[in-house]
């Protein structure tokens, strides 16, 4: 299955490539797995930096064509290598030292003794058993695929989360998959289960977003944590939309196809009240912690359907919850999108290519896009169905 996320070992070279998109430009990093949304001056700006030049001459150079002065051009510059850091030319970076792995080397055997056991679950056709020595990627994470769990299978393949010198790192079928912080790691290990759950399917591209459908008709929702993109899901949902996700999911690089990890709903405390007549069973169900926030995680099953898969979505829909605020939908440039969608950690599927970069920008360009601002689910759902109508 060449060109599939799966084992996480085939690799390609630390060069970026950059892709025009309009009057900016998109830039990718393989070693960093980043992209970035560049204007013509930062563009310029990193070219510089590609090719050696360092920062003071940069900022020189910048003072020198804009007529600003010295110490602001150097302000800017600086401002762009916090954008690109940890993503640097590779004669920017600083030379880091190989980690020492301190976890186990085989499982079981001479494990950590605070090694623990996450439990079975299936994806597509592969059956995981999952250990770690992490807590953010303990059973606390795993919970929310709860109902993928599967008991009584000997023949489970292992994944392991464990902790290194330096980073951490996850290891499946004999292989180190990555080595990282606990963010992309775990950011990895969604990847990791999406290909799993789509073996066929030659992923574009993967973010962090919740999809549902109706009528054949698919909406994604991107959006990092705390917009309220889970809660919108949940109450759409209830009201007779497709599960399709609320956390991760890939798109298809052939037709933008929605391809999701249906996980359990991700219900944060706040909004219990809100959601429990629509989930009687959310007052019954255990509290779990993750990163400071309590949340309780609603299986998807006999509250409402969930689908393997979708057309690409008619529209992108970035949810902004705030308090007070009055219902309004509306629709931005391609380039908002785009740089609203990076900050939703998208990022392209492995082997990254300049391809699958022209299909993404090409998928933005083409899909509309709008920002959903809203503080009443009702009225944020009325705005939902008021699009899919247009979109006929």
């Amino acid at each position: 299955m060449r060109g599939k996320d799966v084992s996480g070992l085939e690799t390609t070279g630390d060069e970026p490539f950059l892709r025009p998109f309009g009057e900016h430009w998109v830039l990718y990093f393989p070693a960093a797995d980043r992209l970035l949304v560049l204007n013509p001056s930062a563009k310029a700006a990193w070219q510089l930096l590609a090719q050696g030049y360092g920062r003071d001459e940069v900022a020189a150079l910048f003072a020198e064509h804009f007529g600003v002065p010295i110490e602001r051009a150097g302000r800017d510059v600086d401002s762009l290598l916090n954008d690109l850091a940890g993503a640097c030319p590779p004669d920017q970076r600083e030379t880091q030292p190989s980690p020492t792995l301190r976890g186990w080397n085989e499982f079981p055997g001479a494990g950590e003794a605070s090694c623990e056991d996450c439990g079975t679950y299936r994806f597509g056709d592969s059956v995981l058993r999952i250990v770690s020595s992490v807590p953010e990627g303990g059973s606390g994470f795993f919970a929310r695929f709860q109902h993928r769990a599967v008991h009584g299978v000997s023949s489970a393949e292992l994944l392991q989360i464990s902790e290194t010198a330096a980073n951490y790192r996850l290891r499946f079928r004999g292989s180190t998959v990555e080595e990282a912080t606990t963010t992309r790691l775990i950011s990895r290990v969604a990847r990791l289960v999406l290909a799993l759950e789509h073996p066929d399917a030659e992923p574009m591209m993967f973010c962090h977003a919740a999809a549902v459908s109706r009528n054949g008709m698919g909406l994604l929702m991107p959006g990092d944590s705390g917009v309220g993109k889970s809660t919108l899901c949940a109450f759409l949902v209830a009201h007779g939309f497709a599960y399709l996700a609320d956390d991760s999911i890939a798109i298809g690089a052939e037709d933008a196809r929605l391809l999701p990890l249906p996980t359990c709903l991700s219900v944060k405390s706040g909004s219990w009240s809100v959601l429990e007549p629509f989930f009687p069973v959310l007052p019954e169900l255990p509290v779990i912690d993750r990163y400071g926030r309590r949340l309780r995680y609603v299986r998807p099953d006999g509250n409402f359907a969930t689908m393997h898969s979708a057309p690409a979505p008619v529209a992108l829909v970035f949810p902004a919850f705030a308090t007070g605020e009055q219902t309004r939908l509306s629709r931005l440039p391609a380039l908002q999108a785009m740089i609203r969608l990076v900050g939703a950690h998208a990022a392209l599927a492995l082997p990254p290519t300049e391809d699958k970069l022209e299909r993404l920008i090409r998928f933005v360009e083409e899909t509309p896009a709008y920002e959903l601002r809203y503080s009443k689910l009702p009225q944020a759902m009325l705005a939902v169905e008021d699009l899919l109508a247009t979109c006929h």
